[in-house]
C-alpha cells in the first residue's frame, strides 16, 4: 500500500505562490492586513512612509530633506562642509537611552571628489540639557564601510558611539567612540528628545544622500512616495 505523507514546508509555499499566480492575490490582498498577523511577523514587514515629511512621525530640518519616490533625499548641497539636513523621528522622545536596542540605516551618498568617507549619513541622538550621542560610519575601526556610491547598511547599535563629540576631536570616549553599551553604562538615564539622520555640516562639493530604510528598535521604516 501506498504510503502518504504530510505535505512539506516548501510544497505549501510552491502551492500558495502557484494560487497568487492564478488570481488569489487579489482575494490575499484584501483579507490579509497588519492587524492579522501575531507581533513578530508584523514587525518583520516594513511601515510605508509615502507621504511629504512631515509624516508617521518623522520631519524634515529644512527644505533639502524631502520623501521621493525613491527615498529620502538629502541636497545637494555644494557645500557640504557648511550645510546640511537631517530627517528626525519622535517616535522614542521621552523613552530613555537604555530603551534603545537596534538602529539600522540603509543609505548611499555621493559628492563631486572623494570625501575620505567624512560626507557619510551619520545618526545622533539628541538628548536632554544639550547632550548627545552620535554613530558615524566613518570612524567605525578597523574598515569603515564608507564607500561613495552604493548602498549600505549600518547597524548603528553595533558599532561605537561618541558623546558631545559631534566634530570628533576625541571626547570622552576617544576618536573613534566606545561601544553603545559603555555609553548607557554612563548615561543610559538621560532621556531622548530626538533621532535624527543628518548628511552634511561634514564634508563634499555638491554632497547628496539617498535613504531608503531606517529599523529603530522593532519597527523598520520604509520611504519612497
Amino acid at each position: 500500500m501506498r504510503r502518504r505523507w504530510p505535505p512539506t514546508p516548501a510544497t505549501v509555499i510552491a502551492c500558495l505562490a502557484l494560487f497568487v499566480a492564478l488570481g488569489g492575490g487579489a482575494y490575499a490582498a484584501a483579507k490579509i492586513s497588519r492587524g492579522d498577523l501575531n507581533d513578530s511577523l508584523s514587525n518583520a514587514i516594513p511601515l510605508r512612509v509615502t507621504d511629504g515629511l512631515p509624516d508617521s512621525g518623522f520631519s524634515a530640518t529644512n527644505a533639502t530633506v524631502k520623501n521621493t519616490k525613491d527615498g529620502v533625499t538629502f541636497g545637494p548641497y555644494a557645500n557640504g562642509g557648511a550645510d546640511g539636513g537631517s530627517i528626525c523621528t519622535n517616535s522614542l522622545d521621552g523613552q530613555t537611552l537604555n530603551d534603545v536596542k537596534h538602529l539600522a540605516y540603509i543609505a548611499r551618498y555621493t559628492a563631486t571628489g572623494d570625501t575620505g568617507g567624512v560626507g557619510v549619513p551619520y545618526l545622533r541622538i539628541f538628548l536632554k540639557n544639550d547632550h548627545d550621542a552620535i554613530f558615524s560610519p566613518n570612524t567605525q575601526p578597523p574598515d569603515p564601510d564608507i564607500g561613495e556610491g552604493p548602498f549600505h547598511t549600518w547597524v548603528a547599535t553595533a558599532g561605537l558611539w561618541r558623546y558631545d563629540d559631534d566634530a570628533g576631536s576625541g571626547g570622552q570616549y576617544g576618536v573613534n567612540g566606545a561601544p553603545l553599551g559603555d555609553v548607557k553604562d554612563d548615561h543610559g538615564s538621560e532621556k531622548i528628545v530626538d533621532v535624527c539622520i543628518t548628511t552634511g555640516f561634514s564634508a563634499g562639493t555638491d554632497l547628496s544622500a539617498l535613504l531608503r530604510s531606517w529599523e529603530i528598535n522593532s519597527k523598520d521604516y520604509a520611504f519612497g512616495l
